[in-house]
């Protein structure tokens, strides 16, 4: 009787047979993302491809089509068992990584974080804003925006990203202390535009008054926009958000949108695949955190800050 061996168990043995002769590791590195469809990513995606050209490296970015913590640690899980060179990753639940994080280092793969941090895990080091001070910066430019007295509603992204977490806690941190401001709603949208439109639509309706909106994400001031806009209040409630793309450069122009706090993603996709590749290479960093920076966008420089955008 003839034994039938399937493909997967001839690629096993294909693999086990080359580890054991010693064969050469692939050098493939490794950013998994909250999720892949805001435009945001595509940017971090762009900064990735062009590092890894210049280090004639290969580099994938793969993750899921929503902030679904499960889903992207089965695609942390795969490239753990491919023994990448390297895995960068924007936890959607930095304690909800941890596990995969260790199993990945007890492999030999070093891992980073980037966009939000998992800083309880055994990540070598996190490449992105400084989220609490970037809150404080949003603070600051609300109680400017409000002079000092308003209702504001926040459209949070998530509650378990330590990114967002921290977003929050910086702007609370500088509004609270302005006595004529009320954060009076915090509304989840997992970044999904649609809710967070929704969310701001039943927002605007149940506080009439309401003197603005804080986005801790990129979906959170597009989505105020056009519910101020269904509501036929454009520019008469503020709006401060997070990342800028050519939409909210007109809406600031437009003065719909106050400001955006604007990062570096693109910076942020060069670096990791540069310390991705030095860490598999041997390397170590002298430090943990390396901060790629902010810029405060308003109707003064948003045309010049819109020019660079990549």
């Amino acid at each position: 009787m003839k034994r039938i061996v399937s493909l997967g168990v001839l690629l096993g043995l294909a693999l086990a047979a080359g580890a054991g002769m010693g064969a050469a590791r692939e050098e493939l590195y490794v950013l998994v993302p909250k999720s892949v469809v805001h435009p945001y990513w595509a940017r971090v995606k762009k900064g990735m491809e062009a590092e890894a050209k210049r280090l004639g490296v290969k580099a994938v970015f793969d993750g899921p089509t929503s902030n679904d913590l499960a889903k992207q640690i089965e695609i942390i899980e795969g490239y753990v068992t491919r023994r990448a060179s390297g895995i960068a990753i924007s936890p959607n639940d930095p304690r909800g990584v941890e596990a995969i994080i260790a199993k990945a280092v007890r492999r030999d793969t070093p891992v980073i974080t980037f966009d939000s941090d998992a800083p309880t895990s055994e990540r070598v080091l996190y490449i992105g804003t400084v989220n609490k001070e970037a809150g404080r910066v949003a603070g600051r430019e609300m109680v400017k925006a409000l002079g000092g007295k308003g209702a504001v509603a926040v459209l949070h992204g998530s509650v378990t990203a330590m990114n967002l977490q921290e977003r929050l806690a910086g702007f609370r941190e500088i509004v609270d202390q302005a006595p004529g401001i009320t954060v009076v709603a915090l509304e989840e949208n997992r970044d999904d535009a649609a809710l967070a439109t929704s969310q701001a639509e039943s927002l605007l309706i149940k506080y009439p008054k309401l003197g603005a909106f804080y986005g801790t994400s990129a979906p959170g001031a597009p989505a105020a926009v056009t519910a101020l806009k269904s509501k036929g209040r454009l520019g008469k409630v503020k709006v401060i958000g997070f990342d800028l793309s050519p939409e909210n450069a007109k809406a600031i122009e437009r003065g719909w949108i106050t400001a955006i706090i604007e990062q570096r993603p693109y910076r942020m996709g060069e670096l990791a695949v540069m310390w991705l590749v030095r860490l598999h290479r041997g390397e170590r960093p002298d430090r943990t955190i390396v901060d790629t920076g902010v810029d405060v966008v308003t109707k003064d420089n948003v045309r010049a800050l819109a020019a660079a955008l990549k």
